[in-house]
């Protein structure tokens, strides 16, 4: 997993420069559309056009401590929901406590337990870490949001690409999700490949990330009610800060 956006942090650091004071704001941009964070990182996250915004909000969320059901920690979520037809797009940003960090590999995640059909680890310093795979019905935290938002929402699983950033101090994390009906597929068989090559390219056509322009405008946005048994795999598991043991 790579470090999140070295290159746009640097390139928003003037227009922050002076906002030492400033609030700290995870959400919704009413002025640009797009998902912000002002802090730790500073980034955004911009759906293409045709999407509309569902709804956005903020929970708490037990994560596992080491990939075990016996150790929980505390990771504060906000997120945004978007479509349009035929796709959705959920934006993600973690925050897991000062004294724990994301785990660079991935553990206690979905994907784990699921047939991974790609993968990619970047090489710049900001490049996603990216999986595509089938997340069933029944392991999915976001379709029922969608469903309650009025949005038509498909029966079955659902074909998630998935890019995942952290920050350089691991503390925080950023996933986005673009996500289609799930094909079907004959039992032991794999999507073909032209067919998954032009779903990576839709994903990578669904949004960009970029620095953010001060002062945004804040959306207002609630309490998301997701269960913690459907969000946790989703984030992920955390493990000890390795610098506070010294």
């Amino acid at each position: 997993m790579k470090n999140i956006l070295i290159a746009a942090t640097l390139a928003v650091s003037v227009l922050l420069g002076g906002c030492a004071g400033s609030s700290i704001y995870r959400g919704m941009d009413a002025a640009s559309g797009a998902f912000v964070s002002t802090h730790s990182p500073v980034v955004s996250v911009t759906a293409a056009e045709d999407y509309e915004n569902v709804l956005s909000g903020y929970t708490l969320c037990r994560v596992s401590f080491e990939d075990s059901m016996m150790g929980m920690s505390l990771a504060g979520v906000w997120a945004s929901l978007q479509d349009r037809e035929g796709s959705q797009l959920v934006t993600v940003l973690a925050e897991c406590g000062s004294d724990k960090i994301w785990e660079v590999r991935p553990v206690g995640v979905d994907f784990q337990r699921l047939k991974v059909f790609y993968e990619k680890n970047g090489v710049a310093p900001d490049d996603a870490t990216v999986h595509v795979y089938i997340r069933p019905a029944s392991m999915d935290p976001w379709s029922k949001l969608f469903a309650s938002a009025g949005r038509t929402q498909w029966e079955g699983s659902t074909l998630v690409a998935r890019y995942e950033w952290t920050n350089a101090t691991q503390r925080d994390k950023l996933i986005v999700e673009y996500r289609e009906p799930a094909p079907e597929f004959l039992d032991g068989m794999n999507p073909r490949l032209s067919d998954m090559t032009a779903f990576i390219e839709r994903s990578q056509q669904a949004f960009t990330l970029g620095g953010v322009s001060m002062p945004v405008t804040p959306v207002s946005s609630g309490r998301l009610a997701i269960s913690d048994m459907l969000l946790s795999p989703v984030l992920g598991s955390v493990t000890m800060n390795g610098f506070l043991l010294f």
